[in-house]
Order: C-alpha cells, then structure tokens, then sequence
C-alpha cells in the first residue's frame, strides 16, 4: 500500500511542479490550497460518521490527524500528550519519499512541502472536525531515517 501511495504523490508533485511552472507558485499554491478546502469538508464528514461519540474536542481532532496519515500512507505514532495538545511521531512518510522520487531536495524544501502541501489539507480536515483545531509542525526530518513531529492544538478562540 505505502508504494502505491508514493507514487500516486510522486504524480501530484510532478503535476503541481508543472501547474507552478506555468502559472506561478503564488496562483498555483491558491489553487491547491481551494482544492485542499473542499477535500476537508469531504473528509472530515466521512470521519464523523465514524469517530466514537463522546470524544472531546482535541481527541476528535487528534483521532482525525492520525486517521488522514495512516490513511494517506504515513506511519504515526502518539509521542506525546499533554494539556496543550497532542504531538504525533511520523516515520515512514510517503509525502517524504514521493518528493525524493521527484529528485527535489527535501532537506532545503520539507518545511515548505509541509507547510504548503500536506498540512493545508490536514489543518482544512481538522476545521471542519472543530473550528478551534490546529495542526503545526515541532521538527521536520533532514534524512529518510529521521522523524517528523507535528502537533494538533485547540485554540481558545
């Protein structure tokens, strides 16, 4: 599943890297953030349907960050939880490896891949779970063997 998963992101970011190519980062990273609008409507209604009831508002939201990078491929683990939050450990990445694939050198680009690709798409999910949900990256990895913190947050307001 994990190889099926790269590839199919090894075509997005060959795709995006041509969208930008012709349209510019700043319409074509518009573009992808609409389209990651829509998905988290999608997606977070189809969570819903299958979370447990009863869930407070940061453990929904924790349930739906690990459900969309399991889903997506991603190995997550809980690393830790504490009243603020709940930071999770990603490992084996396929957002990670597709753009190795693609030759883009992710020790200069992963905080932007991140930033600009995979946690749109997570924080769009999370907002449509509760409006208060926030997802932020603790440490992005510099090799393959390495890890990724991120952190899903309830804010007050």
């Amino acid at each position: 599943m994990f190889d099926g998963v790269r590839r199919a992101y090894v075509l997005q970011i060959l795709y995006l890297m041509k969208v930008i190519e012709r349209l510019g980062t700043d319409e074509a990273l518009g573009i992808l953030e609409e389209a990651s609008e829509r998905q988290g409507v999608i997606v977070a209604r189809e969570m819903r349907r299958t979370m447990p009831e009863g869930l407070s508002p940061l453990d929904a939201g924790a349930e739906a960050y690990r459900r969309f990078m399991v889903d997506a491929g991603a190995e997550v683990t809980e690393h830790r939880r504490d009243e603020g939050g709940v930071t999770f450990a990603v490992r084996r990445c396929p957002f990670y490896e597709a753009f190795l694939d693609v030759g883009v050198d992710c020790g200069m680009f992963l905080n932007g891949l991140c930033r600009n690709l995979t946690l749109p798409n997570v924080q769009s999910t999370l907002r449509h779970i509760d409006g208060r949900l926030r997802v932020e990256t603790v440490l992005t990895r510099e090799s393959a063997e390495e890890l990724c913190l991120e952190r899903v947050t309830l804010s007050d307001g």
